[in-house]
């Protein structure tokens, strides 16, 4: 006994010494600085060993973690500065900024106009509180009043609840060589010299920082990696490119100052950093830079060249499209005498690529699309893409109708898994209408990308080696959809849809980061023994069937992440199907207790839906909306749910309206069953018109609530009786970031001495002690 707890003491005071005097934290970041130093730079005004050094004077808690998408992984400083103590505020503004002459600091920073969207980050040069701050171009603000108006009220105390927030915003700090900042000083003045790229983030682009001076060696595809397609939301534009340009740069040349809020902002960065920033774009920047500069060889021109001028070619939707095969067609087009016609889905490919097949001379590419995507809504707008409206369950039909002229394809340019032992290759995330072609023109020539990272699938999915006319070997990532923060609105729409599916149905859902709420939401309602039939299988749904929810599930296609790709890999509970099968009205009306829940832009308070169009034109398709919906509403216990934000535009307009933009109606109003919204669940089945508007209005946004009652009065959609049953006076849902951020924390300095023994004592001795305990 004696000798087991000398045992014991020994282990204790090992692990407890080590957890006091050790400081992983540090030991990085003299890793950071001790890389091999960069011309120009002195050590002595090196990034990364600046912060730490302001950290540790100013007694701030900070964090390393590990950032950015899978090829451009990187290890960045995070110090915590609390916004509240105007003192620290100052001494930061002076040690880093543009104006210092010895150690100039391009300083990006960033706030939030709602709790999960981004204003236009700022570019600050002085370390004057009072000098003005370059925003969208102007310059209109100081930067006390950028922090005190914008980062922390949200714009102009527009939203007065984010003062509560933890984290008020992020700088993204880089540090440059003297002539870089003269660089960047001379654009900031002259912003007629900027070129395509106005806003003043994009001045660290146009001054040739963001590679070519801090990282060597860059070549120009990486230059362009920064502002090709962003992978994110509109809203988070800014904040992306500050983030890529600190990527850019060298590790010891960046870093982020977090501005928190006080004490509880100081605990929350502590606790839980890598869940209050911003996630990174699942798109990778591999896939990103393709489009402007991917220079196809060998192979690949070899098997496009397998295809007849003037070809009729069939791309698939989202991951299963090649990114490489469309910029090789791009490239042979101009020395053809007609050229390619292709036929699109959706996403996959960047607008950017897709624009410089678009401008070809002569139309040498020229474009259709069965569904207008963010990749394409530009191109549509400016008339080189052509729409085919139409069902995704009725496309397949007319690719096997031989009167459908033009579905008949020259080839279809597919993604691949490499082969098994038998020959067969999968289609991977992809099923859609490739066999439907193949049963129509058993000729057709096949351009196969082989690529490792498509997953080999369950179904019939398949095509064999012998099919293939020509192919080309690719270790691309796979696209996936931009990420968005997923906030607490978002948990709320899930915790309604929770209790409104029923367990032992057959459920479909749309596309969107509305549903990233729906998995806890049917873990917390007890649901179980759910099936899961859809034409687009994400991260949600992936969710749901590992939480034992649902077992089995059918889908057209999978659009994602990398880890969905790689769960789907052999994955017998998933089967790819056809679209003409998975998105039939007839399959969906026939299979009982089938719930559809989809997503909206706008909802009319007679319950007709828009899921297409914004103020200025089209934004999207109905894709597999109107089917599921319509097929839903006829189903036997089944149920037809559109489930949308309350709020669009960051807050200032109802998505609950008196009129749809163009009069558009994506889904009637018959096939609507119910709305749901951060406020709650409308019913509408079976109600009148003037019941369905006093559900919908009190599922709107207080703030429009008064004004939707007092328009739907005017025009006589409700009377003063139902008037009164409208609950003007409801609490707001508060709107904060809940989704966690994809890096991965490295090592932290965060605790002060005293508590470090605790912890010490905490997680060392009983760890020891349960251990001898068994």
């Amino acid at each position: 006994m004696k000798n087991k707890m000398q045992t014991l003491f020994f282990l204790f005071a090992l692990l407890f010494s080590f957890n006091v005097y050790a400081d992983p934290c540090t030991d990085l970041v003299k890793a950071l600085i001790a890389k091999q130093d960069m011309p120009g730079m002195e050590k002595t005004g090196e990034l990364v060993g600046r912060l730490k050094k302001f950290a540790d004077a100013n007694k701030l808690p900070y964090q390393i973690l590990e950032v950015g998408p899978a090829e451009r992984r990187v290890q960045k400083l995070f110090v915590a500065l609390d916004m509240t103590d105007d003192a620290l505020v100052a001494k930061y503004l002076k040690e880093f900024n543009l104006d210092s002459a010895d150690k100039p600091t391009l300083a990006l920073e960033f706030g939030f106009e709602v709790p999960n969207e981004y204003v236009s980050g700022v570019l600050r040069t002085s370390a004057d509180p009072k000098a003005q701050i370059y925003r969208w171009g102007k310059l209109d603000l100081t930067r006390d009043e950028w922090a005190k108006e914008w980062m922390i009220k949200g714009g102009f105390n527009r939203y007065p609840e984010r003062e509560h927030n933890p984290v008020w915003g992020y700088s993204h700090l880089i540090q440059l060589k003297p002539d870089e900042a003269k660089n960047v000083k001379h654009f900031l003045k002259n912003p007629e010299e900027r070129g395509p790229c106005k806003s003043d983030n994009c001045v660290a682009w146009t001054a040739s920082i963001e590679l070519g001076k801090t990282k060597t060696g860059a070549t120009d595809e990486e230059r362009k990696y920064l502002f090709n397609e962003l992978g994110v939301s509109r809203s988070s534009a800014h904040y992306e490119i500050g983030r890529r340009l600190m990527h850019a740069a060298s590790e010891r040349h960046s870093g982020v100052v977090v501005f928190v809020n006080g004490k509880e902002g100081t605990a929350a960065f502590k606790k839980n950093l890598a869940g209050l920033l911003p996630p990174e774009p699942q798109i990778p920047y591999s896939n990103i830079i393709k489009g402007l500069g991917h220079d196809p060889k060998g192979e690949l021109m070899q098997a496009v060249g397998k295809l007849p001028d003037g070809a009729r070619i069939f791309f698939p939707i989202a991951a299963g499209a090649s990114p490489e095969a469309m910029s090789a067609l791009i490239q042979a087009a101009p020395k053809l005498k007609k050229g390619f016609e292709i036929s699109l889905l959706v996403n996959g490919i960047n607008e950017s690529t897709l624009r410089k097949g678009a401008e070809l001379a002569d139309g040498k590419i020229r474009f259709k699309s069965f569904f207008v995507g963010s990749n394409m809504r530009k191109l549509h707008g400016e008339g080189y893409v052509k729409y085919v409206p139409g069902y995704l369950s009725d496309f397949p039909r007319y690719m096997k109708d031989p009167t459908m002229k033009d579905f008949k394809y020259d080839a279809i340019v597919v993604r691949v898994s490499p082969a098994d032992k038998n020959g067969n290759h999968s289609l991977g995330p992809n099923h859609d209408m490739i066999h439907a072609i193949l049963e129509g023109n058993p000729k057709v020539k096949i351009i196969a990308e082989i690529n490792e990272n498509v997953p080999f699938t369950t179904g019939d999915n398949i095509i064999h080696t012998s099919q293939i006319t020509a192919s080309f070997k690719s270790k691309a990532a796979l696209a996936g959809p931009p990420v968005v923060p997923f906030t607490n609105v978002e948990k709320r729409i899930g915790e309604e849809l929770g209790g409104l599916i029923d367990s032992g149905s057959t459920l479909q859902i749309g596309i969107g980061n509305i549903f990233g709420g729906l998995p806890d939401g049917l873990q917390n309602a007890g649901k179980k023994n759910l099936k899961i039939s859809t034409e687009m299988f994400g991260d949600s749904l992936k969710d749901i069937m590992e939480r034992g929810i649902a077992k089995k599930a059918e889908t057209g296609f999978a659009y994602g992440s990398e880890d969905l790709y790689k769960w789907l890999n052999k994955n017998k509970s998933v089967k790819f199907v056809t679209t003409e099968a998975v998105n039939s009205p007839a399959n969906i009306q026939n299979t009982d207790k089938f719930h559809a829940v989809n997503t909206a832009l706008q909802v009319r308070l007679t319950g007709d839906v828009n899921a297409e169009f914004g103020p200025e034109g089209r934004l999207s398709s109905p894709g597999g909306q109107v089917e599921f919906m319509s097929g839903a509403a006829r189903s036997n216990g089944g149920k037809s749910i559109i489930a949308i934000r309350s709020t669009a535009k960051n807050g200032e307009l109802s998505s609950i309206v008196l009129d749809l933009y163009n009069g558009h109606v994506t889904t009637p109003a018959e096939s609507v069953h119910y709305v749901v919204t951060e406020y709650g669940t409308a019913v509408l089945k079976g109600r009148t018109t003037g019941d369905r508007a006093v559900a919908l209005i009190n599922v709107a946004h207080p703030k429009f609530r008064e004004a939707l009652r007092d328009e739907a009065l005017e025009k006589n959609i409700i009377s003063p009786a139902e008037a009164s049953e409208i609950i003007l006076d409801a609490p707001v849902v508060a709107d904060f970031v809940v989704r966690p951020y994809q890096g991965r924390a490295i090592a932290s300095h965060q605790e002060g001495f005293f508590e470090r023994i605790w912890n010490a004592i905490n997680i060392n001795f009983f760890h020891v002690f349960k251990i001898y305990s068994h």
